[in-house]
């Protein structure tokens, strides 16, 4: 049963009281995230990671519970749905559900590191994402810069465009759309045929011996 707005709301006070509550320089970027999510993401993402929230509760209670688990590792584990882009061996890319621009993705890799153990692989594929955000939406430059969230480590590509950066709130058919655009698509592997090689028949001794025998041949 998704929550009314109202109750959508409570919860999210009561997880944001949880943040502040944490001894982490990046809680305005948790907040932040928590505060983007509608009702039916908000959720899937207390069932998925267990977390159980009553709205009555003191907030003494509230800042005594246990912090919820880290977002993009659940994103990572397929635990919270995400719109995944491209991925290689060590880190996803995945489209920012609440963009400061158009094609805004973020890089995460796979393991729960902070901000100055990226690996090499996650950058070069951060690069990737931008090259092909530029081929895609054409802006006039882009932005990559690394941070963190929740103590993950991420990328953030951000496309510049003429118009100033403003983080908006993407509806689900959106989001599809850009990652349609923006997916690395499997080839489907073409069957060749090959051409089949014309190899002269030798016959044997065997195939020759039960060739019938002419007995009167002539040259006409």
């Amino acid at each position: 049963m998704v929550f009314s707005k109202e109750e959508a709301e409570d919860i999210k006070k009561q997880l944001l009281i949880q943040v502040e509550s944490l001894p982490n320089e990046n809680k305005d970027q948790i907040k932040k995230y928590i505060e983007g999510l509608n009702e039916e993401q908000l959720e899937e993402f207390l069932k998925k990671n267990n977390i159980q929230m009553n709205e009555k509760e003191s907030a003494d209670k509230e800042k005594s519970s246990s912090p919820p688990k880290c977002i993009f590792c659940s994103i990572i584990n397929n635990e919270v749905p995400s719109y995944k882009i491209d991925e290689n061996k060590k880190s996803i890319a995945i489209l920012e559900i609440n963009p400061l621009s158009r094609g805004h993705s973020i890089v995460l890799p796979l393991k729960h590191i902070p901000t100055e153990k990226i690996p090499k692989n996650a950058m070069s594929l951060s690069q990737k994402i931008a090259n092909r955000i530029k081929k895609k939406f054409k802006p006039e430059d882009i932005k990559i810069e690394t941070s963190n969230l929740m103590g993950h480590a991420m990328i953030n590509i951000i496309p510049i465009y003429k118009e100033p950066l403003k983080k908006i709130k993407l509806e689900d058919n959106e989001l599809k759309l850009l990652q349609d655009k923006l997916e690395v698509k499997l080839r489907k592997k073409r069957k060749t045929q090959e051409k089949e090689k014309e190899i002269e028949y030798i016959p044997n001794k065997e195939d020759i011996s039960k060739l019938p025998k002419i007995k009167d041949f002539r040259i006409p």
